[in-house]
């Protein structure tokens, strides 16, 4: 098998636990919150969907992906970010800051949301079949990234296959929290 082949086949076996977290769901159940935290299973489908997309979109064409500046969300204030980071124990529920890929519109049903999940899956296996591996791009401006950092098209590859695997085993606690269900186990 070749890397890029290995780099396909794990980012869609992470990505087929997600989806199968989601198998047999209602609507209701997918929205449901049945831990502390305020995930469901839904709203990882969608961030999931929306965060692949952006960093294979970072991958191919570097910073211009996250709103063309070079700086992450240059609109942000980070002071005031870094000012509520530390009164709000790491509770960004109900601050201004919440990640908006967590909230579902209601025609996001799950059928949408796998289905998307799946297309974005397919744009990155075919990015990912015929990019320069080694190409880099500057880390656009963020509190979050290394100064002057520079991500390969590989290392992009290698943070989604940690940040689908991570979710992934966050749907399966929820999953198993509303229904008894687990992907693997």
């Amino acid at each position: 098998m070749t890397e890029r082949e290995d780099l396909i086949e794990t980012l869609d076996r992470h990505r087929g636990f997600l989806l199968h977290t989601a198998e047999g769901l209602t609507e209701e159940q997918g929205r449901t919150a049945s831990t502390v935290s305020a995930l469901t299973i839904a709203s990882l489908l969608k961030h999931v969907a929306d965060t692949e997309e952006q960093w294979m979109a970072f991958a191919a064409q570097g910073a211009e992906a996250f709103g063309g500046s070079g700086v992450y969300e240059s609109d942000v204030d980070w002071d005031a970010v870094e000012a509520e980071a530390a009164t709000n124990e790491g509770d960004w529920s109900d601050s201004e800051w919440e990640d908006t890929r967590f909230t579902l519109s209601d025609e996001e049903t799950l059928d949408v949301l796998r289905a998307r999940a799946t297309e974005v899956g397919a744009a990155t296996a075919e990015l990912l079949r015929s990019a320069d591996l080694d190409q880099s791009h500057p880390l656009p401006e963020a509190p979050w990234f290394e100064p002057g950092a520079s991500w390969s098209v590989r290392r992009v590859a290698v943070h989604m296959i940690a940040e689908i695997a991570q979710h992934a085993g966050h749907a399966d606690i929820i999953r198993e929290a509303i229904d008894g269900q687990k992907t693997m186990g």
